[in-house]
């Protein structure tokens, strides 16, 4: 009983072993089933692929069987996927024998095989790794054979182990042909051509001549051009065109520009109005109204002020010319701009010193002549002169007879005549003999002093000083008649000077009694000496100033001519100033003028402390600003200005020093809005020192150019910003400049 209970349950134990097997053989089943379903499915998908691929392509797989055919191939080959597919006939396709194609050789890794089948037609591919293209011939393929491109490719499982391979093949027969006749046409061309040239070479032999001489022209004409246009840029003057109408819009302008303006010529040509905005404003008027009213002319010329980088300005020549195109074109103004600022001031520094050189000039032709007027007169003069003592001897003998025996007598009646009434005639005659013979030596002893080349006497140091305090002892109880004060400025340490002290005391003394002359009678007069030595210079400086009623323009341009003098009926010789004149220049030395009618006037005389020292003095304008861009634009209109910027750390007393040093300066033209100190409070003490001196106020602003309750004194003239260039050149005209 117990044998058979055991056996039962073996049994059921069996029988739950064997459902289990049997569960897990289902589910084994049904993987695998799955498994072959994914498969079949993979293997579709790439057959529809591959078979729908537009490029013929094959695979095989590692022992050559065919596995893909695709449709693209069918067409290519004619062959159909069904007769090869399992077979090793691939070659069937290609070739009329049996024999490997490059998919076989990379199954077979006999990849150094590839070059005994396909030498001179693969290549390694450079997209995929193990993988070869070629090109080549396959006679066996449609009527006439193909031209194919084709790629073998190997195909590795996902474990990397080689599973077989792939070939694609595209026709590239028309391609082929295409380039095989496009090269048999161009070799074609190149015979016709060669035949061409030869037939062409014969008939335009003449035609090769002419071309060579136009070539030899064009060279030369390049040549010329090229040296033009080395020539045009390398000249100190600026090419131009504009248009004819509008607004002149420039079209060129040379590379010059830039050199001379700072600006490119882009900018002319960008910018319709950059070249007229940079025009001075008071000349833009003038300047536009050229171009208008010429263009009928054709051509014009002037000049005017532009603007250049640095906000100065310089000076333009202008000179156009209209050029008409031929017919339908348009016509263009040609031009050339040329800076002219240096010839203006060269311009300006030449008439100064043509003055100077006709004054000097003139004083010597006139020296030489009353030089040669003084030995003429001095022999007749001389005679007189000697004659007369003994006229006056001979008479007194004959008055003496003539009181003893004839004063009485009856001729005297008959001529109607008394001996006393003879007697008193005859000694005013030889009186009036003596004082003339003695007026006319004097005149003659003056011009030779005037027309004197040489010297008997030499040259010694002399002390200025010394010769300033001689002059008074000589002329001082003269001038005090009308001078209530005698003013004296004199520096110490000032070094002596080589010339003659007789000479110079002489044109001190001169100066002096013409300074007193000058006061009006019932005036109190004052006569103002400086004397200071100035280091830049290199010379004396002696200015003597007076507060009479001074010289008008017209005089002071004969002021320094012989015989010239407005004292004639005071028996004025009108030597004085120019023997003065000769006897500084005799010192390398020179004098300058200074006079305002109705103020006074003041003389200066510059004494070079060595004698090769060359005085070229010329009246100059100081210009006060803090505006650095009208500082510049002053010292263009007025090359005589010497511009001063104003600082918040200038003083009153710099600008005072400047003008001790600097005695040229004649006029003063002042912003009334400065940075250190007031305007009007530079001017109080400028007038205080420098009465004569004009001075100019200017400002936007029209209460800086009020008074302060302060001040005493007035400017000369007053005027508000903005006024024209003109305007100002006009004020200083008529205030007059100093003579030098």
């Amino acid at each position: 009983m117990k044998k058979r209970q055991q056996s039962n349950d073996d049994l059921v134990s069996e029988i739950k072993k064997l459902r289990q097997k049997l569960k897990e053989i289902r589910q084994s089943e049904i993987k695998r089933k799955r498994a072959e379903n994914e498969l079949k499915e993979n293997e579709q998908r790439l057959h529809s692929v591959i078979g729908g691929l537009p490029i013929p392509a094959f695979v095989i797989d590692k022992n050559h069987r065919i596995l893909y055919w695709n449709k693209a191939l069918e067409e290519l080959t004619k062959i159909k996927a069904e007769d090869v597919i399992g077979t090793s006939q691939q070659w069937r396709a290609f070739y009329s024998s049996k024999r490997p194609c490059m998919a076989d050789l990379l199954v077979n890794r006999g990849q150094e095989k590839i070059s005994k089948w396909y030498a001179g037609k693969y290549v390694k591919s450079k997209l995929l790794d193990e993988a070869y293209e070629a090109i080549d011939f396959f006679p066996e393929l449609g009527h006439q054979g193909k031209w194919l491109r084709f790629t073998a490719a190997i195909i590795r499982n996902s474990t990397g182990d080689l599973i077989g391979a792939i070939e694609t093949l595209e026709d590239i027969s028309r391609r082929k042909k295409a380039k095989m006749l496009l090269l048999k046409v161009h070799q074609d061309l190149e015979e016709r051509v060669k035949i061409r040239t030869a037939e062409l070479a014969r008939a335009n032999e003449a035609l090769l001549n002419e071309l060579m001489e136009r070539h030899r022209t064009q060279k030369a004409l390049k040549q010329t051009t090229d040296h033009l246009s080395l020539l045009l840029e390398s000249l100190p003057i600026i090419s131009y065109t504009r248009k004819v109408d509008g607004n002149f819009a420039i079209t060129f302008v040379s590379s010059t520009i830039e050199e001379i303006t700072g600006y490119s010529p882009q900018c002319f040509i960008d910018d319709e109005n950059f070249w007229i905005d940079h025009v001075h404003v008071d000349d833009r008027a003038r300047v536009m109204e050229g171009l208008q009213t010429e263009r009928e002319k054709g051509t014009h010329r002037y000049s005017y002020r532009f603007r250049v980088i640095d906000d100065t300005y310089r000076w333009f020549s202008d000179y156009w010319r209209i050029v008409h195109l031929p017919a339908g074109s348009t016509s263009y103004i040609v031009g050339a701009w040329q800076d002219v600022t240096e010839d203006k001031k060269i311009r300006q520094e030449g008439e100064l010193r043509l003055q100077q050189m006709i004054q000097t000039h003139k004083l010597t032709a006139l020296g030489e002549v009353v030089a040669g007027v003084a030995h003429e007169i001095n022999n007749p003069v001389s005679f007189i002169a000697y004659n007369v003592p003994i006229l006056e001897q001979i008479w007194n003998t004959v008055e003496d007879i003539l009181v003893r025996s004839g004063s009485h007598h009856s001729d005297w009646e008959k001529r109607g005549l008394s001996y006393e009434e003879v007697s008193s005639n005859m000694r005013e005659i030889i009186q009036a003999f003596k004082i003339g013979a003695n007026r006319i030596s004097r005149v003659i002893t003056s011009l030779k002093e005037f027309s004197r080349s040489d010297e008997a006497t030499q040259k010694k140091m002399v002390s200025v000083p010394d010769v300033i305090a001689g002059a008074l002892v000589i002329v001082g109880a003269q001038i005090r008649r009308n001078v209530s004060r005698i003013d004296q400025e004199i520096a110490k340490k000032i070094p002596p000077i080589y010339g003659h002290f007789q000479k110079i005391e002489q044109v001190m003394a001169n100066l002096l009694i013409n300074a007193h002359q000058a006061i009006p009678e019932g005036q109190k007069g004052v006569i103002s000496i400086r004397c200071r030595y100035i280091d830049r210079l290199k010379s004396v400086v002696v200015d003597i100033e007076d507060n009479g009623k001074g010289i008008d323009r017209k005089t002071m341009e004969h002021i320094f001519d012989p015989f010239f003098t407005t004292r004639r009926e005071l028996d004025g010789t009108g030597l004085g100033l120019s023997i003065s004149y000769g006897l500084i220049k005799e010192h390398q030395g020179t004098i300058g003028v200074l006079s305002r009618p109705g103020k006074g006037s003041r003389f200066s005389i510059y004494l070079p402390v060595e004698g090769n020292v060359n005085l070229n003095l010329y009246p100059s304008i100081l210009c006060i600003d803090y505006n650095v861009k009208y500082l510049k634009e002053l010292k263009a209109n007025f090359l005589d200005a010497v511009i001063w910027r104003s600082e918040s750390k200038d003083k009153v007393g710099d600008i005072l020093a400047f003008l001790e040093e600097n005695p040229e300066v004649d006029m003063i033209v002042s912003e009334a809005r400065l940075k250190g100190f007031s305007a009007w409070d530079l001017m109080d003490k400028i007038k205080t020192k420098y009465p004569l001196l004009p001075f100019i106020l200017y400002s936007a602003d029209p209460m800086a150019l009020k008074a302060p309750s302060r001040n005493i004194t007035q400017p000369d003239c007053t005027l508000q910003k903005p006024f024209t260039i003109e305007k100002l050149q006009k004020v200083i005209h008529e205030a007059g400049r100093q003579q030098l």
